[in-house]
């Protein structure tokens, strides 16, 4: 299966608060509470046929984060559909990755005192060609990293542990890290959810670990009880996973890659693959206009 995602263009058009402009002219205002403090959410979706997948699955998470960090973001959902779909359009797209971001805003004074409106920007998020099957994760210590988890989960502009330990692991010869607790209990990967396989059960962890809500992630667990599969969110020990039969991570921007790493014997990972099929037609199916 080829890669689903065209690479972005160098120089897009993007929307900053209501302007189209080239990315290379684009400026985010000093005083953006995303630049100051990483006060904000941010939402990549995926475009297939010219049209986006799932798009209020997204804007319901955001929406949820947005209550719990009390952003007034008074544009409708509706609105925020029609203008991500004017940029696939105005940059002539079939398929690529869009990233939308909202933050508190342009902040004068105390940030927590900022009653002014939300910025909102969109634009196209830079993607790398499909590796080779099964990539390489690595199981890193939260322990190691400023990794501060917020029980519900939001996406939150606050990514820097996320890309230290990536850069790590990436550096090391791995494709992703995936986070170890400190109870020794797997959690998610920095930017993608994870899953393990034994026999006829897809384990995967709970929400209540702090685990972003991923929308892949409903969509392959409604697909994997479609399959016949057991599901099961049982915490899983990071001493227990060489035990598993196969392994996979998902993303909106990747759908799911099966994976491996260093000690790990798996199988061929047939329903892994299965469930990677299956959610590329469901993407289709849901997109084609």
């Amino acid at each position: 299966m080829s890669s689903p995602h065209q690479l972005s263009l160098d120089n897009p058009i993007v929307y900053v608060n209501g302007q189209w402009v080239r990315q290379s002219e684009a400026f985010v205002p000093f005083m953006d509470s995303g630049f100051w403090y990483g006060d904000g959410l941010f939402e990549t979706l995926r475009v297939a046929n010219g049209n986006i997948f799932r798009a209020h699955k997204h804007l319901d998470r955001m929406r949820e984060g947005m209550k719990i960090l009390r952003i007034d973001f008074p544009v409708s959902d509706e609105k925020v559909v029609e203008l991500m779909q004017e940029l696939v359009v105005r940059n002539d797209l079939e398929r690529t990755l869009i990233r939308l971001m909202c933050t508190r805003g342009t902040i004068a004074g105390a940030p927590w005192t900022h009653t002014g409106p939300s910025n909102l920007y969109i634009g196209l998020r830079y993607t790398q060609p499909e590796p080779t099957f099964p990539v390489k994760v690595k199981f890193v210590k939260e322990e190691n990293y400023p990794l501060g988890r917020m029980v519900p989960a939001i996406k939150s502009m606050t990514y820097l542990p996320n890309m230290l330990a990536t850069r790590d692991v990436v550096e090391a010869g791995a494709f992703e890290p995936v986070f170890v607790n400190r109870d020794g209990l797997v959690t998610e990967c920095a930017t993608r959810n994870i899953f393990f396989l034994k026999e006829e059960t897809l384990h995967t962890l709970d929400l209540g670990l702090g685990i972003l809500p991923g929308v892949t992630r409903d969509l392959i667990l409604t697909l994997a009880e479609d399959m016949g599969l057991s599901v099961d969110t049982s915490a899983i020990r990071a001493d227990e996973v060489n035990e598993m039969d196969e392994a996979f991570i998902s993303s909106t921007g990747i759908g799911v890659y099966p994976c491996t790493w260093d000690g790990y014997s798996s199988s061929e990972y047939p329903i892994a693959l299965q469930l990677r099929k299956a959610v590329e037609d469901r993407v289709q199916a849901e997109t084609v206009a």
